[in-house]
């Protein structure tokens, strides 16, 4: 059985605290727009059943937005490089020490390039991005 850390909560659930903790950081109507792609709007994954929390480093409280909005994206077959660059925007966002982040974003870098690619590529998961990826990746471009 695959670990599903969320089970009991329901989109809403995941709603409410995802854009609690954008609230929180001041993250912008871009990342929320993102927030509720993922889970009100794209069918195509059931955030209860398919994101069990940020691999190898488990959140086994309250899900992590950065972790979250990433496994939305590879799921979405809109993973890679940008995917990657938000993940490593997000989790700088969320306080995480710029070591520890930049180890996170090195080694899904490596997974991507040696692994995760290749079987989206054989899966036909590669999808053009979202226009609210598109926000985002403008608003964070805009940041720097």
């Amino acid at each position: 059985m695959k670990y599903a850390p969320y089970i009991n909560w329901t989109r809403s659930d995941f709603n409410k605290h995802l854009k609690g903790v954008a609230n929180d950081l001041n993250l912008g109507k871009e990342i929320k727009a993102l927030i509720e792609l993922a889970l009100l709007d794209d069918k195509t994954w059931d955030p209860v059943k398919d994101y069990d929390g940020c691999t190898l480093v488990q959140d086994m409280y309250h899900p992590c937005l950065s972790c979250f909005i990433h496994d939305y994206l590879w799921s979405a077959g809109q993973g890679g490089k940008n995917a990657d660059k938000l993940f490593l925007w997000l989790m700088k966002k969320e306080g995480l020490n710029h070591a520890k982040a930049h180890r996170r974003y090195v080694a899904i870098r490596i997974y991507w390039v040696c692994w995760s690619k290749w079987k989206h590529l054989g899966k036909r998961n590669v999808n053009l991005y979202s226009s609210e990826f598109e926000a985002v990746l403008k608003y964070i471009n805009k940041e720097k």
